[in-house]
C-alpha cells in the first residue's frame, strides 16, 4: 500500500515509454495545469503519452512523464511527494541514478508546479521550463472565483495560517530555495490571470540572485498563448537539457 512499483507506473502517470528507442538516458517530468490541462499535450486519461513532441523525445532516449497528482494540487507537499514516488519507480524500472538529467516543466499551475518541484523534490532537478506560471499565489488568490477554493484546498492540511501556507507554494516567496539550474520562463504579455509585470519581477529577482534564467515575453498573448515558435523553442530547451 502506497508503494509504486515499476509495473504500476502507468497507473500514476502517462509516459512515452513504449516510444523509447534504446535505453532511457534522461527524464522529463511535466506537471499539469489546473484541472489537468497541459500546454504541451499531456492528458489525464490513462494512455501512452504519444504526440510529435514525445515521439521526438523517445527517439532520443528521453522519457516524458505526465504526472497527475490531482487537479487542484498547486504543487503542495502531497503533490511533490506523489511525483517523487512515481520517479522512484521510474528510476528503478530503467536503472537510472541520481545523476540522471531530470527536467521539470509545465504551464500555468503546471509552470508553478515545475518551479516548486525543482525546489522541493528529493530528486535532483537539472533544468526547469515554466510557461505562463503562477509565481505569486497570494496575489493570484482572487484572480478567478474558482482559484479561491482550489488554492485553499491545496494548503488546508499544512496546519499553519493559510497566508503562510500560500507562500510555501509561491515561487516568488521561495527565491532562496530555488536551485541554481537553467530556467526558461515564458510570459504571456497580455496574461489576464498572472500579469507579466509580476513574472518579470520574479525573473529579474532570480537573475539578480545569480540564477541562469532565459526569460521570454510573448507580446499580446493572453494566458496560455503559446506561439508555434515559442513552443518549439520551449521543446528545444527541454531536449537540450536532457543531455547527460
Amino acid at each position: 500500500m502506497g508503494h509504486i512499483t515499476p509495473s504500476d507506473i502507468t497507473l500514476y502517470c502517462n509516459t512515452n515509454g513504449p516510444l523509447i528507442r534504446g535505453s532511457v538516458r534522461s527524464v522529463v517530468v511535466e506537471l499539469p495545469g489546473l484541472g489537468g490541462g497541459s500546454c504541451l499535450g499531456g492528458v489525464t486519461d490513462m494512455c501512452v503519452y504519444d504526440n510529435a513532441y514525445t515521439r521526438d523525445l523517445g527517439e532520443r532516449g528521453i522519457l516524458a512523464a505526465y504526472m497527475f497528482p490531482g487537479p487542484w494540487s498547486w504543487m503542495n507537499k502531497a503533490a511533490v511527494g506523489y511525483c517523487d514516488l512515481v520517479l522512484d519507480a521510474i528510476y528503478e524500472k530503467y536503472g537510472l541514478t541520481d545523476g540522471t538529467p531530470l527536467v521539470a516543466c509545465g504551464g500555468s499551475m503546471g509552470g508553478l508546479g515545475a518551479l516548486i518541484f525543482s525546489a522541493d523534490s528529493r530528486h535532483k532537478v537539472t533544468a526547469c521550463a515554466a510557461a505562463c506560471p503562477c509565481c505569486d499565489v497570494p496575489a493570484a488568490y482572487e484572480a478567478l472565483p474558482q482559484f479561491r477554493r482550489t488554492i485553499l484546498s491545496a494548503v488546508t492540511s499544512y496546519g499553519i495560517a493559510p497566508d503562510e501556507a500560500l507562500r510555501l507554494i509561491s515561487p516568488v516567496h521561495r527565491l532562496d530555495d530555488m536551485p541554481y539550474i537553467p530556467y526558461r520562463i515564458t510570459a504571456d504579455g497580455a496574461d489576464e490571470l498572472f500579469p507579466e509585470s509580476g513574472l518579470r519581477a520574479f525573473a529579474d529577482a532570480m537573475i539578480s540572485s545569480g540564477h541562469d534564467v532565459t526569460y521570454v515575453s510573448l507580446p499580446g498573448q493572453g494566458h496560455g498563448g503559446f506561439t508555434p515558435e515559442e513552443r518549439e523553442a520551449f521543446h528545444i530547451f527541454i531536449r537540450n537539457n536532457c543531455d547527460p
